[in-house]
């Protein structure tokens, strides 16, 4: 019998080991195990192996290996490639920068799948067996997702990480960004979402509480989001998604979410200055006010994971201050900071290129946390500088006090941020020991309280006031 080794390679910072663990623990490697449900069980071995929270380098045999690879996971992914070649293997090469890239990719690889794989895989294994692999295998978006297999979490190392539970309902977005890879990896207008009956066969497989939804924007399509929200009512889920901020304003919508166990949503705000959402393509920031939609978010019960992104054109020196004040005066619950960061294959990427700002093609440092162009109003270390000073400074204890105060909650949201970043020695105690298992339930009972009291009491009222004063879109 063959064995397949699905394998997700670390991310440079993970390899030069300026990391958090906790980060690159929360999550298995959907895109592997889905992948890995296609596969005939009594033909192949399957081994799961993700570089983020253990070692890859197998002593067994290995016959094929795949794996998914990102833009900064590149360069360790090829040398994995080489590694696994030298030994005798066939290595398959897919996601999104082998499908923005795959000359490059092919230098490395057996075979290089472009778009999703799900379509094209069983092919390319077939390929494998007869010894006719091609070089390159198209995936294609216009398949049913009804055929999308359940994902394999029985070969995932499931004590390593915070979030066994993961799940995508949807796949692409109604919008389409210039600074995002979702054209080059989807198409420009691809937003479509699995059948329901598929969605409820998966989450029937859940034995933990606690869920998170990978989706790009599980609220985009209104429709399907209220249907899915009916769905989970018949589960005791507490859940986190992404979705963008127009949300907040179609009426009801976060008050249907939050009745059915959402208590935290993932919000690209990414600029506090309009004139940059209009030059980057993204009109939902445009069109709506800032401060009221997290105000509609807060009313609904809904903490805000808030990301912020600098670097844009009209970013100044005073960006960084000015938007780290915003996040604390509006109480956004937690958040990421990031450093515009254009990804080879979208619009922004040759937009800079064009106008020969584009620094280097140093791969592992298109991490959004390193300046890989030139930014118009700011020097590339001010830049890396002031990305690292906003997280030291919005996570201050007096900041998480400042944000924590005056909101519903006080307490979970205080302790949210507490555990999220001021707890990395004992995360990294709880994870190396394989005690997740055990953290988990009490990080489900923070995030899932609501309150009893009188304070409770008021929250359901003014929720209840929310949900039925109108919006306009």
């Amino acid at each position: 019998m063959k064995t397949i080794l699905f394998l997700l390679p670390a991310l440079q910072e993970v390899l030069s080991q300026d990391f958090r663990q906790i980060k690159y623990s929360l999550f298995p490697p959907l895109s592997l195990l889905t992948v890995a449900g296609l596969v005939p069980r009594d033909k192949y071995k399957m081994l799961v192996r993700d570089e983020h929270v253990e070692d890859v380098i197998v002593e067994e045999d290995v016959d094929l290996v795949v794996m998914t690879v990102y833009v900064s996971s590149a360069k360790r992914a090829y040398e994995l490639s080489d590694h696994y070649r030298a030994r005798g293997a066939k290595v398959f090469l897919g996601g999104i920068h082998p499908t923005t890239l795959p000359e490059e990719a092919g230098e490395h690889a057996d075979a290089v799948c472009l778009g999703p794989g799900e379509s094209v895989f069983l092919r390319m294994l077939e390929d494998f067996e007869t010894d006719s692999l091609k070089k390159y295998y198209h995936g294609r978006t216009d398949t049913d997702l009804s055929e999308v297999p359940l994902a394999r979490r029985d070969l995932m190392n499931g004590h390593k990480y915070l979030v066994p539970n993961t799940i995508v309902t949807s796949r692409g977005c109604p919008y389409c960004c210039d600074f995002c890879y979702k054209e080059s990896f989807w198409g420009r207008d691809y937003h479509r979402s699995r059948p329901l009956s598929e969605i409820k066969r998966e989450l029937d497989t859940f034995q933990d509480r606690f869920v998170f939804f990978l989706d790009d924007n599980l609220l985009g399509n209104r429709r399907e989001a209220r249907r899915l929200f009916a769905l989970l009512r018949e589960y005791d889920f507490v859940w986190q998604a992404s979705a963008s901020l127009d949300a907040a304003f179609t009426p009801g919508l976060l008050q249907e979410a939050y009745d059915c166990g959402c208590r935290s949503l993932f919000v690209g705000f990414e600029s506090i200055t309009k004139s940059n959402m209009a030059n980057a393509n993204k009109p939902q920031n445009r069109k709506y006010d800032y401060a009221e939609a997290i105000r509609r978010f807060h009313n609904a019960g809904i903490m805000i994971n808030g990301s912020f992104v600098y670097g844009f054109d009209g970013d100044d020196p005073d960006v960084f201050a000015r938007t780290v004040d915003f996040a604390i005066e509006n109480k956004i619950e937690t958040a990421t900071f990031h450093i515009l960061t254009p990804f080879p294959g979208t619009r922004m990427f040759a937009r800079l290129d064009e106008e020969g700002r584009i620094l280097h093609r140093d791969w592992e440092k298109y991490d959004t946390r390193h300046a890989v162009f030139q930014p118009r109003l700011l020097t590339p270390s001010q830049l890396e500088a002031g990305h690292w000073w906003s997280y030291k400074e919005f996570y201050t204890y007096g900041s998480i006090l400042r944000r924590s105060v005056g909101l519903p909650n006080r307490l979970k949201r205080f302790l949210y941020n507490v555990g999220w970043k001021k707890m990395d020695r004992v995360w990294d105690f709880v994870l190396a020991r394989g005690l997740v298992g055990h953290i988990l339930p009490p990080f489900e009972l923070v995030l899932g309280t609501d309150t009893s009291s009188r304070e409770g009491e008021e929250e359901r009222g003014r929720r209840q006031q929310f949900a039925e004063t109108p919006a306009v879109e």
